[in-house]
């Protein structure tokens, strides 16, 4: 009888208890259900294996607090003398001016860059979802520069993947280049831009690109964050239109395609006084803190609302500490890595220019690991 009881029941299922006619068992809590659909088949997982091995004995050498806040209170010399305890240190040993700053952290960033390819599978995409940023920067650059003449200095020669030879006949010659810098010069072609419109079509084709090497990868952490990039990117275009007194159509040409907020929801936003276009916002996916200085009475600089965003984004990273194997911890170590470069390059100029310790604390993003 027993035994008879207990092949019939199935506990998962609400029936009568053998007991207790009546009484139901209950189904099990959402925390105990299992999304078969979430879970990575096991040589997914370890795909990545090798890199995660190695960005974590890494991870003990990444900037910390403490070391922030040494380097706001230093003087430069001080600055760099402190910075000798962190593995950019050696980088920077001797620099005493802004090119020499500059040179050391591309320096840094470059070997960072050469590690990543190093650990990854071959069949990873997320050293290109990086260094692709250099590609389209350099692309810009040699852009302007043949339309109107301005100087090549701004040029990253150590950072970009493509060789900036290859990059100057695309100019010219576009069908020579690979995708998608081929088919962006060929948009380009016959078209009188202003040099801001320019810049724009060219940020627009480096936030879809992203999103097309996340979606590739089949990673969607990394499309979350392509995602969140071309909303944050979106959303500053929209503020800097207001600022500047822009008509909604001029707004609209600096609008991408493929965030999380439509882009008519956000052109809708754009005749809205700012207490209106916050609260609207709220809706959204994004923290009422990254617009909120719009309602202060004296309305900083967008350089804010870029501190604000490297912040949200540096929180998604933090979320994602809790995974120990996949892209996950190898995505978030080299992003850290990028931050802690914006952070270190920010202070050392704040050094050369003399500015107070309160008004460098300000420019300061979150770091990491805190």
């Amino acid at each position: 009888m027993y035994r008879k009881h207990r092949l019939e029941v199935d506990p998962l299922r609400e029936q009568p208890s053998p007991r207790e006619e009546g009484r139901r068992l209950k189904k099990p809590p959402d925390f105990l259900r299992i999304d078969l659909a979430a879970i990575k088949p096991f040589h997914e997982t370890l795909r990545y294996g090798h890199a995660v091995g190695r960005i974590k004995a890494q991870e003990m050498k990444l900037l910390l607090s403490h070391h922030v806040g040494r380097l706001i209170e230093a003087d430069f010399d001080e600055a760099l003398h402190i910075l000798g305890e962190v593995e950019m240190g050696d980088y920077l040993a001797g620099a005493r001016t802004a090119r020499g700053v500059d040179d050391g952290l591309i320096n840094y960033l470059h070997d960072l860059y050469e590690f990543l390819r190093d650990a990854l599978p071959q069949d990873s995409v997320l050293f290109e979802f990086f260094h692709c940023r250099y590609d389209f920067h350099n692309l810009k650059v040699l852009l302007k520069a043949a339309r109107d003449g301005t100087p090549e200095d701004a040029l990253l020669t150590r950072l970009g993947s493509m060789d900036l030879e290859v990059l100057r006949r695309g100019v010219e010659h576009p069908v020579e280049l690979p995708s998608p810098y081929k088919e962006l010069v060929l948009e380009l072609e016959g078209r009188d831009l202003s040099p801001q419109e320019l810049e724009t079509l060219i940020d627009g084709c480096f936030l879809r690109y992203r999103l097309f090497l996340a979606r590739h990868e089949g990673s969607a952490f990394m499309e979350e964050l392509a995602r969140a990039a071309i909303d944050l990117s979106n959303l500053k275009a929209i503020l800097r239109a207001r600022r500047l007194g822009k008509e909604r159509e001029a707004a609209q040409r600096g609008l991408v395609e493929g965030g999380y907020i439509p882009t008519g929801y956000l052109l809708e936003l754009y005749g809205d006084t700012d207490d209106v276009m916050v609260k609207k916002l709220e809706r959204t996916r994004y923290p009422a803190r990254l617009l909120d200085f719009l309602l202060e009475e004296e309305k900083p600089s967008l350089s804010d609302f870029d501190r604000r965003s490297d912040d949200y984004i540096m929180d998604l990273l933090r979320a994602s500490r809790r995974i120990s194997v996949g892209v996950e911890p190898v995505f978030s170590f080299v992003r850290a890595r990028e931050n802690e470069v914006t952070m270190v390059r920010m202070i050392l100029m704040a050094k050369l220019h003399n500015l107070a310790p309160e008004a460098i604390e300000k420019m300061l993003r979150k770091l990491y690991i805190e």
